[in-house]
């Protein structure tokens, strides 16, 4: 199997690219297979999710929680779907509101549901936490974490203390967040002292939550991927804020939850400037599980972009174009981009896939399995309207994941609980 290479730059990386950019022609137009298993002994293996850990972000049913229950007509995908993109299975009417989306989530496959805002607006307005309980338990789902856990509004010990009630409610055991972790003035900090700063509050807010029994975690997005630039330290010109950021908190209080899509797009985004080197993603996976630090995944799938984007240029498309479809472009489902099919059907040999990279490095406890994409809102106006591809997207993704085994990865440096 193909292991990190941290020799890997910008030119080898294109050379490699050239070689398969056919393979990696899905990003344009068209859908690869989504093939659960990648290999006939990976069926054979165990299952990649264990039961009771797959998990759904608010953000990607975001329209279907603030709309009205079955106001809406859509389509959720027939069986063959994506498959065959004119099977949609008959138009129904859409559920809406957190009870109703829970039952649908509940019904096909997912036992957890991540927060990032309580209170939503529509047909929401004005729900309770306590409500929010009950509706989960009435569906048997549970809160399995939550993106409110803001730094700069976690250091405030009043907020801090508001969301430790939440959590007390809902039962989750991780709060976290997806933003920049800096000032909102300041959310792309460059300097070291910003980040010595940062580091220090991290530790703090996760001191405090892990007395009540609850992880902080951070789901870094593309931003953190980026140098320092301070003028005072030229020494870290070429050390990425994230690795920083990774060996100046405590191990005990700061925990992680990569972003598969974003992770990948920083790695190619930001070259070393001298040498062109590539951030090493499964070198920093590798870490975060060896540190116990790795507590969940997000699972955000997505097509590399052809031909190969510039420097600084995010490289992955979360939609595609399916020829037959109706409401071009459609969302990437987890399973089908080259991000989770990984080398070499996406170029990059560090892209290990969903299979490899879940087997690989293990997840600490409460190891959530969160599916989101960044863009499975469908439209609701226009010539196509798509209100069900939200929850098409959950569907068609909880189907994949609970299906995904686990492979021999022999000759990786596996890290395990």
């Amino acid at each position: 199997m193909m292991t990190s290479d941290t020799h890997l730059n910008r030119r080898t990386f294109l050379g490699v690219s050239a070689g398969l950019a056919g393979a990696a022609a899905v990003g344009g137009s068209a859908t690869p297979a989504m093939a659960a298993n990648p290999s006939d002994a990976a069926a054979r293996g165990g299952r990649v999710v264990p039961r009771g850990h797959l998990s759904i972000q608010q953000f990607s049913v975001r329209d279907a929680i603030t709309r009205v229950d079955g106001a809406v007509m859509g389509y959720l995908g027939g069986p063959n779907f994506p498959h065959d993109p004119t099977d949609l299975g008959p138009s129904v009417p859409l559920p809406g509101g957190f009870a109703s989306v829970f039952r649908y989530l509940r019904s096909v496959g997912y036992t957890g549901f991540e927060f990032f805002n309580f209170a939503p607006g529509g047909s929401t307005a004005g729900i309770t936490i306590p409500q929010i309980r009950q509706a989960l338990r009435d569906n048997h789902m549970v809160s399995s974490g939550t993106h409110t856990g803001s730094l700069q509004s976690m250091i405030d010990p009043v907020y801090r203390q508001g969301q430790i009630d939440i959590a007390r409610v809902l039962g989750h055991r991780m709060i976290g967040t997806a933003g920049n972790p800096g000032p909102a003035a300041n959310p792309t900090p460059a300097l070291l002292a910003d980040w010595q700063r940062i580091a220090e509050q991290a530790n703090t807010v996760g001191a405090a939550l892990r007395a009540v029994g609850i992880k902080y975690f951070f789901h870094p997005e593309q931003d953190w991927f980026r140098f320092f630039a301070d003028p005072a330290h030229p020494e870290l010109d070429r050390v990425h804020r994230i690795d920083w950021f990774t060996d100046h908190t405590d191990p005990r209080y700061v925990f992680f939850e990569p972003d598969t899509t974003h992770t990948m797009a920083g790695r190619q985004r930001f070259p070393d400037p001298v040498d062109g080197r590539l951030f090493d993603v499964n070198r920093w996976f590798g870490r975060l599980a060896a540190q116990h630090r790795l507590i969940a995944w997000h699972v955000k799938d997505s097509v590399r972009t052809l031909p190969l984007q510039t420097v600084g240029v995010n490289p992955f498309s979360q939609t595609v174009a399916r020829p037959g479809f109706f409401a071009n472009p459609d969302v990437v489902y987890v399973g089908e981009g080259t991000v989770g099919q990984g080398y070499p059907v996406d170029p990059d040999p560090e892209a290990l896939g969903y299979a490899r990279w879940f087997t690989r490095f293990r997840l600490s406890d409460p190891a959530w399995f969160v599916n989101e994409s960044d863009n499975a809102i469908g439209a609701t106006t226009g010539a196509a309207p798509d209100p069900g591809r939200s929850l098409r997207h959950a569907k068609i993704s909880a189907a994949y994941m609970l299906s995904l085994r686990k492979v021999d990865t022999h000759g990786c440096d596996d890290v395990t609980h």
